[in-house]
């Protein structure tokens, strides 16, 4: 789906936004809540989407307002958003090597879990069970059962 970039200013008590993309595509609203409806709408608008596009836009948010505290907000803003990115990255990467640990190397999940810094409930949360070899369930499947003596 394609970002829309979003310059916000405020006038008065109101908070005014264009989508510089698509043109005439201006709106204004009280609070920062109603704008990004109020932004959706139009882009949906000029942009002939359907409604169901809405809350599946991606906006790209540029407030310009000339003041310190608004810039430490954008700039913290822009952090968050790296920082979410990277916490996908370090996630894939866990599952990836997760998975490798207890099926290519054998280990049990309360052993990957350590080596990874999770606890062995997440090792078993983000990997394929049917692939561990190292779990206590994958060695009791592999070897025969004995046979329990009655009293």
């Amino acid at each position: 789906m394609t970002a829309y970039g979003v310059q916000v200013t405020r006038d008065g008590n109101q908070w005014l936004a264009d989508v510089p993309e698509l043109d005439g595509a201006s709106t204004y609203a009280s609070n920062l809540t109603a704008l990004d409806r109020y932004v959706r709408e139009v882009i949906v608008l000029a942009a002939d989407l359907p409604d169901s596009a809405m809350p599946d836009l991606e906006l790209d948010w540029s407030y310009n307002l000339s003041d310190q505290l608004v810039e430490q907000a954008n700039a913290l803003r822009a952090e968050r958003a790296a920082l979410a990115a990277r916490e996908q990255e370090l996630e894939r990467a866990t599952r990836d090597l997760a998975t490798k640990l207890t099926t290519v190397r054998g280990f049990s999940v309360r052993d990957t879990g350590p080596l990874l810094g999770i606890s062995h409930q997440r090792v078993s949360q983000i990997t394929p069970a049917a692939e561990r070899t190292g779990t206590p369930t994958a060695a009791a499947a592999k070897a025969p059962r004995k046979a329990r003596k009655e009293k």
